[in-house]
């Protein structure tokens, strides 16, 4: 019974395939599909306050699903972890999705780093 259980856990496990693409470089274009959901993922340090924010030029095109910040894979202390963002292709166009590094409470400074993805979606 627990091998026929094990094996029916690794079919669905199977079933999540293929992983939805993540994206790290902004010099390269983001080409998606409609009904498409991707990442982008950017390298962060909440322990130094900053996190990013991002902004759609076309929501209608792409849409946010959120972000989650992924600890770093050392122990470290102040090592790096990144924030990945969530998003979803819904229409065909092409839009961008620029990101500002900043701390949320510092409303007047300017981002430490500013980056922006060019989103393709066919």
């Amino acid at each position: 019974m627990i091998r026929i259980a094990c094996a029916i856990a690794a079919i669905a496990l199977l079933a999540l395939h293929p992983v939805s693409p993540v994206f790290t470089l902004p010099s390269v274009v983001v080409q998606v599909k409609t009904g498409d959901d991707f990442f982008i993922a950017l390298p962060s340090n909440v322990t130094t306050g900053y996190s990013w924010k991002a902004r759609i030029a076309d929501a209608k095109l792409v849409g946010s699903e959120g972000s989650v910040y992924q600890n770093p894979a050392t122990s470290a202390a102040g090592a790096s972890g990144q924030q990945l963002f969530i998003f979803h292709a819904s229409a065909s166009g092409t839009t961008s999705i620029a990101f500002a590094y900043a701390r949320p409470w510092e409303k007047n400074a300017a981002p430490a780093k500013s980056v922006s993805f060019t989103i393709t979606v066919n």
